[in-house]
């Protein structure tokens, strides 16, 4: 992108200007370092839309006031709050990791800025769903997954990463049922229905949960610990596995199955998903943040699949509609601002400090979940309840917001999700897989989760590089690219 021209006036001029001169100096650095990080602009316009398409939706219907309609203003709101708030924050984490997942170099500068544009150009074409052709509704979403889809395959054929290829054709399967979900709402697609687009919709980042955070929290606390002493946590394969088969057979089942069937699934996909926790150390993750954060948003997602299944099968005090809540504003919007706030944090001591602004906001968010599926269970408080979950759920993610955008300026941390750098010497390490799953042989820097790498160890770790620092096992070295070969007893997390 074009260097901005931020050098401040001298004589006269630089008297003139003042302050607005120097104002004006400030937004263009924080306008350059923008663009510096796909985090930086994806994770505030996440943030900012979850609070505005709430705002509009929620404030609006109470007012009386003119409502976007997808279809419905419900399935606006469906939309807007699983491809519109979900989809920035998918955006921001899949290309900031690219490096460590591919080998190729982050994006930034025009790519990125198209990105944004092609999002927030979506959202327009969302609002004024209701007066546009169909193609100009849909152009814009696909045009954005599209071009993330095309920047992911480009990075692995370029480094011939063949082994990332469910990553771009995720991203595409999200752009498609994107496309479903909009043109089956208004009426341009007999099937499937509006409501078995929504279940995909949800049934998708709920997947993506299981998946990113079914691994990012065992093996953040693994780091925590790891230098203090104690148990560290263990995964269970097998009831990932199994969690994540179900999860995926729940797609067919929703879109052609009988209900009951994927509501069984659903049920029997929640239970796998609880197993999996108990041996993480949630307990002994109270005691740092940035762990405990994911841990809390990751069990959102039992619960949720628990309760969505029951609403389908039993007369429960909850409707699919509010069921699905616990999914949305639990476990994906508390993954979103887990990952979101460890970009935010500040490093110190070889560890991430979140302060109690981006404490609070997690509270607010995860208090928001609680407050909207508690309204079911009170009927004669159910119109206020919703009303205390939407300020609350606003309240959250607008100090998240205020604790996030003074980290859009200055250099990017490397690595952006965690603490790391480049360093020698011994030292714990970061993330001690070892702990986590077996593997007696070299293993690659992308078998860790990005940003878990670093310093550490017996040898080098750099950005996203796994080598000694990552905990992958003795010695060994990493790179910015995240390929690195570690030798010893490691054990490496499930690929994302």
């Amino acid at each position: 992108m074009p260097d901005l021209d931020i050098t401040p006036q001298t004589g006269r001029g630089r008297d003139a200007g003042g302050r607005g001169g120097m104002a004006r100096i400030a937004s263009g650095r924080l306008y350059r370092d923008m663009w510096l990080s796909p985090n930086r602009p994806f994770f505030a316009l996440s943030a900012l839309w979850a609070v505005i398409a709430i705002l509009v939706w929620h404030v609006g219907l109470r007012l009386g006031l003119p409502v976007p309609s997808l279809g419905t203003t419900t399935l606006w709101h469906a939309h807007e709050m699983t491809v519109g708030v979900g989809g920035a924050a998918m955006a921001a984490y899949f290309l900031t990791v690219m490096p460590s997942w591919t080998g190729a170099r982050r994006v930034t500068g025009w790519p990125l800025i198209g990105l944004v544009a092609l999002w927030a150009l979506a959202r327009l074409a969302a609002l004024l769903a209701e007066t546009l052709p169909l193609p100009l509704v849909l152009a814009p979403g696909l045009a954005f997954y599209a071009l993330f889809t095309g920047l992911y395959l480009r990075a692995i054929v370029s480094q011939r990463r063949w082994d990332r290829w469910a990553v771009p054709a995720v991203i595409a399967f999200l752009g498609l049922a994107d496309a479903a979900f909009v043109a089956t709402a208004l009426g341009a697609l007999p099937w499937p229905g509006e409501a078995e687009m929504t279940r995909v919709l949800v049934l998708f980042f709920a997947t993506k949960v299981s998946v990113i955070a079914g691994n990012m929290a065992p093996a953040f606390t693994a780091g925590w610990l790891a230098p203090r002493g104690g148990p560290l946590p263990r995964i269970d394969p097998l009831a990932s596995r199994i969690g994540l088969a179900l999860m995926l057979l729940a797609f067919p089942l929703t879109l052609a199955g009988p209900t009951e069937a994927a509501a069984a699934v659903l049920i029997a996909a929640g239970a796998a998903q609880l197993w999996r926790i108990r041996r993480w150390k949630s307990l002994a993750a109270a005691r740092y943040a940035p762990a405990l954060m994911l841990h809390l948003a990751f069990a959102w997602l039992p619960l949720g699949l628990v309760l969505t299944g029951l609403a389908a099968l039993l007369p429960t005090p909850w409707r699919e509609a509010d069921a699905i809540h616990a999914l949305m504003m639990g476990a994906m919007a508390g993954l979103a601002m887990s990952i979101a706030s460890r970009a935010a944090a500040r490093r110190e001591g070889g560890a991430l400090r979140i302060g109690p602004v981006l404490g609070g906001a997690f509270a607010l968010i995860w208090a928001a979940a609680g407050l909207r599926l508690a309204a079911p269970l009170m009927p004669a408080t159910y119109e206020p309840l919703l009303d205390a979950a939407a300020a609350v759920w606003c309240a959250g993610w607008g100090m998240f917001l205020v604790a996030y955008v003074p980290g859009l300026r200055g250099p990017v941390a490397n690595p952006v999700f965690n603490v790391g750098g480049h360093g020698h010497g011994k030292g714990p390490a970061i993330v001690p897989l070892a702990a986590i799953a077996p593997a007696h042989a070299p293993t690659r820097g992308d078998a860790c989760t990005q940003g878990a790498c670093g310093g550490g160890g017996h040898g080098h770790g750099r950005g996203g590089g796994c080598g000694g620092g990552c905990g992958c096992g003795g010695h060994g070295h990493g790179s910015d690219s995240g390929r690195g070969a570690a030798r010893g007893p490691g054990l490496v997390l499930p690929k994302v």
